[in-house]
């Protein structure tokens, strides 16, 4: 197996190129929905729903709780 890879960025190296931001982010969401433990299906709907609002999954699933928490 070849071990071998190309460093694109580190922390500390200054702003992040884009193509590792968007690995990164998409890493960040894919934990984010994981740790929640929702069946495949909700994961889905919420990628979907991010999507079609244009927002990341993380600022839907924010919004969610935020309008959870408001006092009715």
């Amino acid at each position: 197996m070849n071990e071998e890879f190309d460093v694109i960025w580190r922390r500390g190296d200054g702003e992040m190129p884009k193509k590792a931001e968007h690995v990164v982010n998409a890493a960040s969401e894919d934990k984010l929905l994981r740790s929640l433990r929702l069946s495949i299906d909700a994961e889905n709907t919420i990628r979907h729903n991010a999507s079609k609002s244009n927002k990341t999954v993380c600022e839907y699933i924010s919004a969610l709780v935020m309008t959870s928490l408001q006092p009715i």
